[in-house]
């Protein structure tokens, strides 16, 4: 039996980074992309610069699956091998069916069931990822399912979570806009901010003008109440940005708030399949 008795795991739709994963022994399980080529497991046979290439050169059918219960079954029957006892973040349940398929798993598991605790994080990407990453952090800590359990859900309200797309093509494309919206942000060269509330997605703002000027509004607006946001960590996370983009976002976030740590990631397949390329987002918890 391990050490440590409770085993942290959570969706690759995180995009926690390999050595963050690793170091905080988080476990994923994995989303699937349907195209018109096949189905393909996110993050280990297809990546979110895939999913353009193929949009971009033709391709029409893109669609992100969680994954079934006989999977979750599987993982988390894996698990329980070495773990007393199992906390699985989940994406959104209102975005996701991977919460109801995790459930149905732990229905089917009998008595082993009641070891594995799954918690709705009403987010995606690196939303999850700070949740997951506190929860390993209370594991490390010696703290138990229960506490770790209310400390996390108590963060739900607290995380913010909010991107900007480049434009509203994809978002379009995934039933994410209407018709009408798509069609004025092209027009008018608007980049559509959104952000996750209550566990919805939903559009917050728009930036109109060029990519870079709305990318520093758009930062500044976010990191406007400055002085209530936990200044430990900040995501900065990305769908098909360029290095400019990357360092002119981080420029500005330095410039109006000091991080213990600013983190770049790349999104997931899944969820950048949803957002388009040049799409970054901020994520960090508030006070």
């Amino acid at each position: 039996m391990a050490e440590n008795k409770i085993c942290v795991t959570t969706d690759c739709v995180c995009d926690l980074p390999d050595e963050m994963l690793k170091k905080n022994n988080i476990d994923l399980i994995y989303f699937y992309i349907e195209t018109d080529s096949g189905r393909f497991k996110d993050v280990d046979e297809i990546t979110a610069q895939n999913i353009f290439d193929y949009l971009e050169s033709g391709g029409e059918k893109s669609i992100t699956e969680a994954p079934p219960a006989d999977e979750f079954l599987s993982f988390f029957t894996e698990k329980l091998r070495t773990y007393d006892q199992v906390i699985h973040i989940s994406t959104s349940s209102r975005l996701s069916k991977s919460v109801e398929y995790a459930t149905q798993a732990v229905e089917r598991m009998g008595e082993d069931g009641k070891r594995i605790h799954i918690v709705d994080s009403w987010h995606i990407t690196t939303g999850i990822g700070h949740m997951a990453l506190r929860a390993a952090e209370m594991v490390r800590g010696g703290a138990g399912c229960a506490q770790i359990i209310t400390e996390i859900e108590s963060m739900r309200d607290r995380i913010s979570t909010s991107f900007m797309a480049d434009n509203a093509d994809y978002l379009y494309r995934n039933g994410k806009v209407s018709k009408r919206a798509h069609q004025i942000c092209s027009f008018f060269r608007i980049h559509p901010v959104l952000g996750m509330e209550g566990g919805y997605l939903k559009l917050k703002s728009f930036q109109i003008g060029n990519y870079e000027k709305s990318a520093v509004k758009y930062i500044r607006s976010e990191l406007k109440n400055y002085k209530k946001i936990k200044s430990d960590r900040l995501f900065i996370t990305h769908a098909g940005c360029r290095t400019s983009d990357i360092r002119l976002a981080k420029m500005e976030v330095n410039h109006i708030m000091k991080f213990n740590e600013v983190i770049v990631t790349k999104a997931s397949a899944t969820v950048s399949s949803n957002s388009g390329p040049r799409t970054f987002g901020l994520l960090y918890i508030m006070e």
